[in-house]
């Protein structure tokens, strides 16, 4: 019995204190917590057609080949630019926690045939894939897009890649319409013999 006096007693108390802060601050909802602000990545020419941020299936994709159990993806985006013909360009973004395995992989094995180079700007970037380019060693694609930008001091790998779709087609040739052939009308002798191979 005394438990649930004291139960009552608290409802009643929480009810007092709920209707006070809602006399003093005049019967509004308190206000929203301020969500974060879109990423504002600078267009080269027009926003993507689509943006997938499914990690894995991006690791897979820009990799080939899907993370292993001491891999930790920690960002992904891909961003896709397509029309009614397919995709005319994509690019993707990867900060991977990266194994040692997937280190060798990459960079011992050099499993895509990437050559040093530099960590210079990378354009249309998110907010989240920035790194000081004195603190990464830098291998890259020699007539692609890719670069991979490895931490010199931790395990972490800054990824990216883009590119073109698949060459439009070139539009069919429009078919040249040939007049028919006509046989002789009937009842008339051709104007020249059939050929005689005795003839010389």
């Amino acid at each position: 019995m005394q438990g649930r006096s004291l139960l009552i007693i608290t409802a009643l108390l929480g009810l007092v204190g709920g209707g006070v802060e809602w006399w003093l601050g005049g019967g509004a909802a308190p206000a929203p917590a301020p969500t974060p602000a879109a990423d504002a990545i600078v267009w080269q020419a027009g926003p993507p057609t689509s943006v997938s941020c499914d990690a894995g299936e991006i690791f897979t994709q820009a990799i080939w080949r899907p993370p292993g159990p001491g891999d930790k993806i920690l960002h992904a985006a891909r961003h896709e630019w397509s029309d009614a013909e397919g995709i005319n360009r994509w690019q993707w973004f990867l900060i991977v926690e990266a194994s040692p395995d997937l280190i060798t992989y990459l960079r011992e094995d050099n499993a895509f045939g990437l050559i040093p180079g530099s960590a210079g700007p990378v354009h249309e970037a998110p907010a989240w894939f920035a790194f000081k380019p004195e603190e990464v060693s830098v291998l890259k694609s020699p007539i692609g897009g890719m670069r991979l930008m490895f931490a010199k001091d931790a395990a972490t790998l800054y990824a990216t890649s883009s590119g073109l779709g698949f060459t439009k087609g070139a539009p069919e040739p429009a078919a040249v319409q040939s007049p028919p052939l006509s046989a002789p009308a009937p009842g008339r002798i051709p104007s020249t013999p059939p050929p005689n191979p005795h003839r010389q």
